[in-house]
C-alpha cells in the first residue's frame, strides 16, 4: 500500500491503447498492468538484481511468501490505494463546511484469497452423521519465522457438504468433458447433463470473539459458482406460447406475497405467505426506538442511535426477503413456469390517514421490504432459468378479474359493482388474477370520462 500511495500518478495517468479498427484511445492502467507495475519495481530477478523498492526489507514477512499469495496482496492494495485515492480528490473539491476529516490511508485488514493450487480440500464422507462434522482443512500460512502447511479443524454442516461433494463430482464432469471434447470449455454452456455448483477461490476470515482459543474466530467462506442456460425473453416466449406456464405475485403488507400458476391459460393453484407477524414485531421495535430517543433528548449528528435495535430490524426484513423469494421460486419450479409476473413498483407515497411515528416508519419499511423480495427473486429465479418481468399496476385490484368491471375496494377486500354479477374477494387475490391478464395482454382498463372505448393493456 505504501508503494502506490507513493505512485499515484501511476494509478490515475492514461495510457494509449489501439483498437482493433487501427483507432487510439485513452484509459487507466488495468490491475494487471498495475501488478506487473508493482513487480518490477519491488522483487529482484535477474533481469533487474537492484529494485528500486525491494519488498523484502519495507516487508520483512514477504520473503518466501508464495508467489499467489503476493499477488493477492497486490491485487487487494491496488483496489485499497484506489478507493483512498477517490476519497480524497472528493474530500479536496469538497466545501469547506461540509469537508469533515481528511480521509486515511488506514492498513490492511481485508481478508486474503486464496487462490488454487493452494489449498488441499479433505475426502468427504457423505454417510449420514451429526448435523456438524469435523474435519481438517490444508492451509499454507505464516507462522511468523516460515511459511508452513498447517491443518486446520473446520465444521462442515450437511448442506455445505452436499455442495461440496458435488462440486468435486461437478468438476470431474467438466475436466472429463474438457478431455473428451478439447474445446468445450468449463462454465461455457457446452457441457452435457445437470448443472450443479462449482467451488471457486476460497476465503478465511478471522474475527475477534473471547470465546475461541486466542481470542480469534475464523470462518471459511467458498463461492460457488453455477452454469445456466441464457433463457430467451419472456415477450418471445409468450408469442412462441401464450398457453405457457407463468407464476404471478402480488405483494403486499399484511400478506407479504400472494402468488398464482397459471396452465394452459388457467389458475391451477395459488399459495398466500402472511406477514402481519412481521409487521407487528418491526412496529414494536420501532415504537421502542422512538420512545428512547424522546427519552435521550436531542441526537448527536453522525452516531448511530439504537445500533442494536436497527441492526434487528434490518435482519428481520433481510429474513423475511429471503424466505418469501425462495418461497416464490420453489412455487414457479413446482408448476414448471418460466416467468414470474410482478407488479412495476412506483415512489412510496405516505398514507393519507393518522398514523404514530412508528407507524409510519413501518408503513415505509414494509413498502421497501417489496423491492427487496424483488432483488432477491432475479437472482435466485435467474439460477434456476426463470425471468422476472414488470407490469403496470393500474387497476389491477380494481377490475373485476371475470366481469372485467369497475369494483369497490375497502382495506383488504374487493366487491364487483356488477348487479348481474355478486362477486367478491380478497384485493390481492385480485390483484394477482388481474396481472395475469396483463402479461396476456387481456386486461381491459375502465372508460374515462366521455372515451367511448376501454383501453386494452
Amino acid at each position: 500500500m505504501d508503494f502506490f500511495a507513493a505512485h499515484l500518478n501511476v494509478l490515475d495517468e492514461p495510457v494509449q491503447v489501439r483498437k482493433k479498427d487501427g483507432s487510439i484511445k485513452e484509459r487507466r492502467r488495468t490491475n494487471q498492468e498495475l501488478l506487473t507495475f508493482a513487480e518490477f519495481h519491488t522483487l529482484a530477478t535477474k533481469a533487474h538484481p537492484n529494485p528500486g523498492w525491494p519488498l523484502d526489507e519495507h516487508v520483512p514477512s514477504a520473503k518466501g511468501m508464495p508467489t499467489e499469495l503476493r499477488r493477492a496482496a497486490i491485487n487487494q492494495a491496488i483496489g485499497k490505494v484506489r478507493s483512498w485515492s477517490s476519497a480524497v480528490k472528493a474530500w479536496e473539491v469538497a466545501p469547506p463546511g461540509k469537508r469533515g476529516r481528511e480521509p486515511q490511508l488506514g492498513r490492511p485488514g481485508v481478508p486474503v484469497t486464496f487462490y488454487a493450487g493452494m489449498v488441499e480440500h479433505p475426502a468427504y464422507d457423505l454417510t449420514p452423521r451429526k448435523k456438524k462434522r469435523h474435519t481438517f482443512i490444508s492451509l499454507k500460512l505464516h507462522t511468523g519465522q516460515k511459511w508452513e502447511k498447517v491443518s486446520l479443524p473446520v465444521v462442515v454442516h450437511a448442506q455445505a457438504e452436499a455442495l461440496l461433494a458435488g462440486s468435486a463430482l461437478e468438476k470431474e464432469r467438466i475436466a472429463w468433458e474438457r478431455k473428451r471434447s478439447k474445446t468445450a470449455q468449463a462454465g461455457s454452456g457446452e457441457e452435457k447433463g445437470d448443472r450443479t455448483w462449482v467451488a471457486k477461490s476460497l476465503t478465511v476470515y478471522g474475527k475477534r470473539d473471547k470465546r475461541y482459543p486466542g481470542g480469534v474466530r475464523y470462518a471459511l467462506h467458498i463461492p460457488m459458482e453455477k452454469s445456466v442456460d441464457k433463457p430467451r425473453k419472456a415477450e418471445e416466449q409468450r408469442r412462441a406460447n401464450p398457453q405457457m406456464p407463468v407464476v404471478t405475485v402480488d405483494l403486499g403488507a399484511n400478506r407479504l406475497a400472494v402468488m398464482g400458476a397459471f396452465v394452459e391459460g388457467r389458475l391451477a393453484a395459488t399459495r398466500f405467505v402472511d406477514g402481519r407477524a412481521l409487521n407487528h414485531r418491526r412496529h414494536r421495535l420501532l415504537t421502542v426506538i422512538h420512545r428512547k430517543r424522546a427519552q435521550s433528548g436531542q441526537l448527536q449528528p453522525g452516531v448511530q442511535d439504537n445500533a442494536n435495535l436497527w441492526n434487528k430490524i434490518r435482519n428481520l426484513d433481510e429474513n423475511a426477503a429471503k424466505q418469501t423469494a425462495l418461497a416464490i421460486v420453489r412455487f414457479a419450479k413446482k408448476h414448471g413456469a418460466k416467468v414470474i409476473v410482478f407488479e412495476h413498483l412506483r415512489r412510496y407515497r405516505p398514507p393519507k390517514e393518522k398514523m404514530s411515528r412508528s407507524g409510519r416508519k413501518n408503513h415505509k419499511r414494509a413498502y421497501w421490504l417489496r423491492g427487496q423480495i424483488m432483488e432477491w427473486v432475479r437472482d435466485l429465479a435467474f439460477r434456476e432459468g426463470i425471468l422476472t418481468v414488470e407490469r403496470n399496476p393500474a387497476y389491477t385490484s380494481q377490475v373485476c378479474p371475470h366481469c372485467k368491471v369497475l369494483g369497490e375496494r375497502q382495506g383488504s377486500r374487493f366487491t364487483c359493482k356488477n348487479p348481474n354479477h355478486r362477486y367478491s374477494a380478497d384485493a390481492d387475490f385480485v390483484g394477482m388474477m388481474n396481472l395475469y391478464r396483463k402479461w396476456t395482454k387481456t386486461f381491459v382498463y375502465p372508460q374515462r370520462g366521455d372515451d367511448p372505448k376501454p383501453e386494452v393493456a
